[in-house]
């Protein structure tokens, strides 16, 4: 019976669900069994009114729980972070001081230690902005502009194997705009400058005419080591009606447009 249990405990995975019920959203926590086969029975995990989550949910620096990006879209919308325990149960909350009007941060770690860089979206439609945390996400610096530009759409950075960052955005700002270009941006000091971009997608791929919709993107590298093990991999929305997967590679990000 112990040997089930260790079993079970080593290969279950947790599904967040955002869920509704009178114009109220709460978080859901469904635990996956055996990769997929069983499902146990959901349970509210997070109910305050408002809250959200956006982007990947990374492991803490010493693999003893989770680190799960969050913000609120009340009145004044914001940005915190969920802490997580092994067994998935809240340890804490972090509210990211001065994020009004930030919200969806993406969260990556810098050189394998327990400083965090986060990411997020403008909701006034000005810059993409980034917030350090150099204790693994209790504390957070003041939110500062990149120099990347957003249009209140979502966001995504991903650490590749190089140690390059790279972001997925629409290129441009400006509030109530058009999401495209959806582009992607190297770089190579952690997100301070971004010497490398190039679009994905411009426009709708059967009319160069029509400037679509083009968002949420998610981004995951390879992690297998065949020759194309260093493939990155996107999806975004394709004009609000269906995924579109993309692949591609680093060198074909330095390549340009």
């Amino acid at each position: 019976m112990k040997r089930n249990r260790r079993l079970i405990s080593g290969i279950y995975k947790v599904k967040i669900e955002v869920n509704k019920c009178d114009d109220v959203f709460y978080f859901t926590k469904v635990v996956l069994i055996c990769l997929g086969a069983t499902w146990s029975t959901p349970e509210p995990f997070y109910t305050l009114p408002g809250a959200f989550d956006r982007n990947r949910i990374i492991p803490t620096f010493n693999s003893n729980g989770l680190i799960f990006p969050c913000y609120n879209s009340t009145l004044v919308p914001h940005s915190f972070i969920l802490q997580l325990s092994s067994e998935m149960s809240i340890v804490a909350r972090i509210d990211i001081k001065q994020s009004d009007y930030l919200i969806q941060p993406t969260i990556i770690r810098l050189h394998n230690s327990s400083q965090l860089r986060a990411f997020f979206r403008d909701k006034r439609g000005e810059w993409i902005y980034y917030a350090d945390s150099n204790d693994d996400g209790l504390t957070w610096t003041t939110p500062k502009p990149t120099t990347l530009p957003n249009n209140d759409a979502g966001i995504e950075a991903y650490v590749l194997k190089s140690g390059a960052v790279i972001m997925a955005f629409d290129n441009r700002n400006g509030t109530r705009q058009v999401r495209t270009p959806l582009t992607v941006a190297l770089s190579y000091d952690n997100g301070m400058t971004w010497p490398y971009h190039r679009d994905v997608q411009i426009h709708d791929d059967d009319n160069a005419t029509y400037a679509g919709e083009f968002s949420y993107p998610s981004l995951l590298q390879s992690f297998w080591s065949d020759s194309d093990g260093n493939d990155i991999h996107l999806v975004h929305t394709y004009d609000r009606l269906t995924i579109k997967y993309r692949r591609f590679n680093e060198t074909w990000v330095k390549q340009g447009k």
